[in-house]
């Protein structure tokens, strides 16, 4: 076995991360963990990489006593959720440090380091510094760094957040070429669509594993999905979907052309140099619209947004945003729209109370809507035990609606998300997609981007950048019309990578 978990335990003061957990992995084998969040997968991936020493209980790694395992280090390959990259050193120069830092011989580096930069996407960018990245172009790299050498045992928590479609398969079928070489890996993954890729899956709530087997064993053959099994073993309601709307459900007032477009773009376009990030965009927005906005890492969708936030000036092109121009008025802009970023937005050793109170400043709220407001998102969040609670000890689910709540505290007309579901396990984004149709049934624009097809499938309407071009328009279902063969639909991840793929092909002629 590589890995065997006897009764292992880790506290951190009262509370108790990981509790009795008990597990095994072969060696050569694929090993998914999946769970709630502060389920207590990193902490054990962390235990397991020899980072962490456990509080209790049994562990052997690559047949190594968990007590020091200094002896298998340099056979371990761990990849954690913020891993160390130098911002200062350029793609191919972080990559080359750790090269060096794992001992690999210069003939492999070669070999290994192109094949890297091709899966990934950075072979462009190999001079640019790593600090100059895109946050989904930071994952790539870190993952490019941590598959640099080939371990025996490679841990990697969850290292395709933020990571396109196109780029996650590429990455799994990396992690399939190193199994059948015969290592050893542990994934932790908020995409259920990736653990079922797995040889077996271990389900992770309050510190404890409640389920492991195969995706077959778990789903009886598919009698249920792997997203309401977990679901349902977190603590939700599977039988409770949701319900995607049809855009003659839309309210008619917010479509009907009587009002003007939350979001107008004509000819859009953003420059930097010689380098062209936004090129000739044009596309409507109706009011009460949930909007997908998606494509690879780096296309363009963040200089997009930072465009219609009134952040960024474009190069050329015009653009209104609640009606007000994007290049004349961007602080009217401002004042009028809710912006909610990957990262969440807020600080940490601030209590959620603490945290709300900053943005109704910001906004300046009344006093006696301030008030109002507060119980609103403190409710709507689910935190009206946990007000006093640092928004830094909150579960990202918590965390994840308390920012939205931050960013909504003034009621804007239109709220743009960016990635706002990143890293958080299925209950809290089914939870967080329950707000955002509330929010547009209320006739509330949503200018939503993300990696998760499931969630472009929620969306009225859906828009794919890539390499700056605006390339598909369209609703889910249309999308999907124009690429069916033979009588059947294609998922709408198929799509997303075909549209990809045919651009690449129609490039390079």
């Amino acid at each position: 076995m590589a890995v065997v978990i006897n009764n292992l335990s880790k506290r951190f003061g009262s509370l108790t991360a990981v509790d009795g957990l008990t597990l095994s992995v072969a060696r050569g084998e694929l090993f998914g963990l999946v769970g709630s969040d502060g389920a207590g997968k990193t902490t054990t991936l962390r235990m397991l990489s020899g980072v962490m020493d456990a509080s209790d209980g049994e562990l052997r790694v690559l047949g190594c006593s968990g007590d020091d395992l200094t002896a298998v280090q340099e056979h371990i390959g761990y990849m954690s959720q913020r891993f160390g990259l130098y911002p200062d050193l350029s793609v191919a120069e972080n990559i080359r440090f750790y090269a060096d830092l794992f001992g690999v011989e210069s003939t492999e580096r070669k070999a290994r380091t192109e094949r890297l930069l091709a899966f990934s996407g950075l072979a462009p960018f190999e001079g640019r510094l790593a600090g100059r990245l895109s946050g989904g172009m930071k994952q790539k790299l870190g993952l490019c760094c941590a598959l640099i050498h080939k371990p025996e045992l490679l841990l990697l928590d969850e290292p395709t957040n933020g990571v396109d479609p196109v780029s996650r398969r590429d990455f799994w079928k990396i992690l399939t070429d190193l199994k059948t070489e015969g290592v050893t890996i542990v994934v932790a993954t908020a995409y259920l669509d990736e653990a079922a890729r797995c040889d077996r899956v271990g389900l992770l709530h309050n510190g404890q594993l409640i389920a492991c087997g195969t995706p077959a064993e778990l789903t009886g053959n598919d009698a249920v999905s792997l997203d309401d099994l977990v679901i349902g073993k977190i603590g939700g309601d599977p039988s409770a979907p949701l319900r995607v709307r049809e855009l003659n459900e839309i309210p008619r007032r917010l479509v009907s052309g009587v009002e003007p477009p939350a979001v107008s773009l004509n000819q859009l376009t953003k420059r930097f140099g010689d380098f062209t990030a936004v090129d000739r965009v044009s596309l409507t927005v109706p009011r009460g619209q949930i909007f997908g906005f998606l494509g690879p890492n780096g296309a363009g969708k963040s200089t997009t947004i930072r465009m219609l936030c009134g952040i960024l000036t474009p190069t050329s092109g015009a653009g209104r945003v609640a009606g007000f121009d994007i290049t004349s008025q961007p602080e009217l802009i401002k004042e009028n729209i809710g912006y909610m970023s990957q990262r969440f937005s807020l600080y940490e050793d601030l209590t959620v109370e603490e945290n709300i109170a900053f943005y109704a400043g910001v906004y300046r709220l009344p006093a006696a809507k301030r008030r109002e407001r507060t119980e609103w998102v403190i409710e709507m969040a689910g935190l009206t035990d946990r007000r006093s609670s640092n928004a830094g000890q909150l579960s990202g689910g918590w965390r994840q609606r308390l920012a939205l709540g931050c960013a909504i505290l003034h009621e804007p007309p239109i709220v743009f998300l960016d990635e706002p579901t990143s890293g958080v396990d299925p209950l809290s984004r089914r939870k967080f997609w329950e707000l955002i149709y509330s929010l547009a049934e209320g006739g509330v624009t949503v200018f939503v981007t993300t990696h998760y097809m499931d969630e472009a499938e929620n969306c009225d309407r859906l828009a794919l950048i890539y390499r700056g071009e605006l390339i598909a328009v369209g609703t889910p279902l249309e999308l999907k019309q124009e690429r069916m063969r033979d009588g059947e639909l294609p998922s709408l991840e198929d799509v997303f990578i075909g549209l990809i793929e045919e651009r690449d092909r129609k490039g390079d002629q």
